[in-house]
């Protein structure tokens, strides 16, 4: 068999294999995807891989140049390079920070090494020399072994990556030198023990299975290391909700008695001034009576949003603005909501009343306490927006403010929370500050159902007209 060939698959396989593992992680890791995913993930596969098929035909060409060891640095540093390839073909098909990005594509290698280690090295130079002189079987042995090897690290894994919602290290100088500190690490020590596979002479045509024995454990070590980190991760952040959830309830506690006690308020006064209806003339009731009606109006009022969930928090939310003499401004078209559940209704649209509220609470000028929150659909997406004043600066990471309050965690993670749920339903959250408003933009994409079934409604509503 031409050997031009065997090194030709071997590097596409290398390729295929890296990318293939880096996917396998990023899409349990993540849903959230660049625009123009298939693209960028093709076209960057084809690059690769015409990159990585082009070193079969040159690279022994360049060996004979190098002399004193020189072609096992240059192999190295070949493939170190198509490496950090793969770590920005990665980063740019999914949205990571460069830290996470580092951190699953040093799986990635560890487990396309692991298939490489006990195919390549065991198997076929060791154990069956004979098969890699058969390209079709030998084809056969590496695409099925990869598929069973990466199926039953998808098994392993992906619980483990699917809890840590999509993000594990932020991109700060720490973070990035720790992951790309693993990342060098199992370069090094892979390709020390290839050393020990290959010896001095650089020969490929045997094996030392002391080395691959090494290199498959440092691989798996690698792989057990990074589970007990996702593990971890997924722990903690566990722990920060049922921290935050502790949190909300406590402020719904107190939200809760503040809207009893100006009810409690509002009866003591209605019973005053029902007694005083029997103390006057005929010439001042009509002037109890007005206050009497006015009193009543936000209890009489009934809000129909076309969403249960929806009116009960506006409902609430509007006791609430009235006691603290705030003006709530709703324009909301809720029936489009019925594909989110009861909890992520509430949960959604309860945090970001209460953030827009408790921000305008501290301003003494009336027109500043406007809390704004307007739900329609735009094309074949729900938008969902809310807005109110705002005096000092903001800054903002990932699109996200950073918050100024000492108990970062909880109103951070609120924040962080609300933008889960958005990606929960393939949708995004974005804040912004634009002329001293805060702007908090939710679009979330309608089920292909559920926008047959609006706009089959449109129409009737339409014939009806």
């Amino acid at each position: 068999m031409d050997g031009r060939a065997l090194d030709l698959f071997e590097e596409l396989r290398f390729i295929l294999e890296l990318l293939t593992a880096e996917h396998l992680f990023a899409c349990c890791f993540t849903r959230r995807r660049r625009q123009r995913f298939r693209l960028t993930a093709v076209a960057g596969a084809l690059c690769l891989m015409l990159l990585g098929g082009s070193y079969a035909f040159w690279y022994r060409d360049c060996f004979q140049l190098l002399q004193g060891g020189g072609e096992a640095v240059f192999n190295l540093a070949w493939y170190i390079l198509l490496s950090l390839l793969g770590v920005g073909y990665l980063h740019g098909c999914y949205r990571l920070t460069w830290a996470d990005a580092l951190f699953l594509c040093s799986g990635a290698y560890s487990l396309q090494h692991v298939e490489y280690v006990v195919v390549n090295e065991v198997m076929a130079r060791g154990l069956f020399p004979e098969i890699r002189l058969q390209l079709f079987f030998y084809m056969l042995l590496c695409v099925f072994s990869t598929l069973f090897l990466y199926y039953m690290a998808y098994r392993i894994f992906a619980p483990a990556l699917k809890k840590t919602g999509g993000g594990i290290y932020e991109d700060n100088g720490g973070n990035v030198v720790f992951t790309g500190m693993f990342y060098a690490l199992v370069f090094l020590s892979t390709f020390l023990c290839q050393a020990l596979f290959i010896g001095a002479s650089y020969d490929y045509e045997s094996v030392n299975y002391k080395g691959a024995a090494v290199d498959f454990l440092i691989c798996a070590l690698i792989l057990w290391a990074q589970y007990g980190i996702l593990e971890n991760k997924a722990v903690n952040r566990e722990k920060a909700i049922v921290e935050q959830l502790l949190y909300e309830r406590k402020r719904q506690y107190e939200l809760s008695r503040e809207n009893i006690e100006t009810i409690n308020r509002k009866c003591h006064d209605l019973k005053h001034q029902l007694h005083a209806l029997t103390q006057v003339g005929e010439s001042e009731r009509g002037g109890y009576l007005q206050e009497l009606e006015e009193a009543l109006d936000i209890y009489d009022s009934v809000v129909e949003t076309g969403n249960e969930v929806v009116n009960t928090i506006i409902s609430e939310k509007s006791l609430l603005c009235s006691s603290r003499h705030i003006r709530l401004s709703c324009i909301v078209d809720a029936g489009r909501l019925d594909f989110m559940s009861t909890l992520d209704i509430y949960a959604l649209l309860g945090n970001a009343l209460d953030n827009a509220i408790e921000a305008v609470s501290r301003y003494d000028e009336e027109e500043r306490r406007v809390v704004s929150l307007t739900i329609g659909a735009v094309g074949d997406f729900l938008s969902i927006r809310v807005e109110n004043y705002v005096s000092e600066g903001h800054s903002f990471v990932d699109g996200l403010p950073v918050t100024t309050k000492k108990n970062k965690e909880y109103h951070g993670f609120g924040m962080k929370s609300m933008r889960h749920l958005a990606e929960k339903y393939g949708g995004s959250l974005v804040a912004s500050v634009i002329d001293g408003v805060f702007v908090l933009q939710i679009l979330l994409p309608m089920p292909k159902e559920f926008v047959r079934l609006y706009a089959i409604r449109g129409q009737e509503a339409e014939q009806e007209r």
